[in-house]
């Protein structure tokens, strides 16, 4: 049935929810799991007084840390996971993964880690419901 899993991890209870979910599709197809993180480069911080270079790099530390857990769950299962870190706009970067790895489908987690990324994976999900051409599937913890 698929070949090719797209995940997109972030590491929240959510986004842990949909590695298990895309681990179980893979465990039945034998298709290899692509695990992206998209990190955000425009954030909420970026005005305000906190430094956004410093805010940056900690979601550059939480995306490994998200990827990292897949990339373990996955050699669990004994499935064959590659694993991408992007930066830019998460719809952006999830449809144009889609498009390099070939996925038959797209697994996330329906919310992300904080309320910026709640927001932000919200509209995340809206567009890529209706702008993927492959199926999504959204998964709640």
């Amino acid at each position: 049935m698929y070949e090719d899993i797209l995940l997109a991890a972030d590491g929240s209870e959510d986004s842990q929810a949909a590695t298990e979910h895309a681990l179980t599709l893979a465990s039945g197809t034998g298709a290899t799991v692509h695990a992206v993180s998209v990190v955000e480069t425009r954030t909420a911080y970026d005005n305000a007084i906190v430094d956004p270079d410093e805010v940056r790099e900690n979601l550059r530390t939480d995306a490994r840390e998200a990827l990292e857990a897949v990339e373990r769950a996955a050699e669990e299962a004994g499935i064959d996971c590659e694993t991408t870190i992007e930066e830019g706009p998460p719809p952006e970067r999830i449809l144009e993964a889609i498009a390099r790895t070939g996925a038959d489908v797209v697994v996330l987690g329906a919310t992300g880690r904080s309320a910026f990324k709640r927001l932000v994976l919200g509209s995340t999900t809206e567009r890529l419901l209706s702008e993927a051409p492959v199926p999504v599937v959204v998964v709640s913890d």
